[in-house]
């Protein structure tokens, strides 16, 4: 939290700006009915609590979807968290091959992707306040959200702000800024997490959304 608030009143790179975006909707196209489906399909083993157990409580886990080449045949955990800062190549792991439509989406993005994963929270669990360092526009790494289900009833706050999230929705998130999500419903949450390099064509389509904030 300290580094936080120097990075933003201290004058490092993202104190310069006079306000940085904390999430904005972006103009992607997710045919949603048909990728919960196929998401629906994959087996309850693929799911991975996360491993970093102070930052939630209740339960929160993680399938993975992209992971770094060098982890392609590791073990899952590899696949779910060694995501930080890197200019390691990410790749399509087998589970890919059963998520056909999730893939076509994925074919929209103008930019280098990372990390991708689903991210479940289950119902009566939150994520407790929290920043992830320098995954943010300003520093070159975006991270998108896009709420598959489980939405109604959870309470996704940036730098203290209510994110207006609807399924189907695709969300550009500051998680250099403070974030936290309360599921307060019985039904899982089920969010795809994108993690992805700021390239001319995304940055343009996040400062020209028409609901950021």
């Amino acid at each position: 939290m300290e580094s936080l608030w120097v990075d933003k009143y201290m004058g490092n790179e993202l104190g310069r700006l006079e306000k940085p975006i904390a999430f904005a909707k972006l103009p992607l196209n997710f045919e949603l009915e048909a990728i919960s489906s196929e998401i629906e399909k994959l087996g309850e083993s693929q799911w991975h609590m996360h491993v970093n157990q102070a930052c939630f409580s209740g339960s929160w886990d993680v399938l993975p979807l992209y992971s770094k080449e060098e982890h392609i045949d590791a073990h899952p955990i590899l696949q779910c968290f060694s995501i930080e800062q890197t200019d390691a190549d990410f790749i399509p792991l087998p589970v890919m091959k059963h998520l056909p439509t999730l893939a076509n989406f994925l074919e929209q993005f103008q930019c280098s992707l990372k990390s991708i994963r689903l991210m479940r929270l289950q119902g009566d669990s939150k994520i407790l306040p929290h920043n992830d360092h320098q995954v943010s526009m300003e520093y070159g790494e975006a991270r998108i959200h896009v709420p598959i289900s489980g939405i109604d009833d959870v309470d996704f706050t940036v730098d203290g702000q209510r994110v207006p999230m609807m399924r189907g929705d695709v969300w550009y998130m500051n998680a250099h800024l403070v974030h936290s999500v309360s599921n307060l419903g019985s039904e899982p949450r089920i969010n795809l997490v994108i993690d992805c390099k700021v390239e001319d064509w995304l940055k343009n389509i996040i400062k020209s959304s028409e609901q950021k904030f």
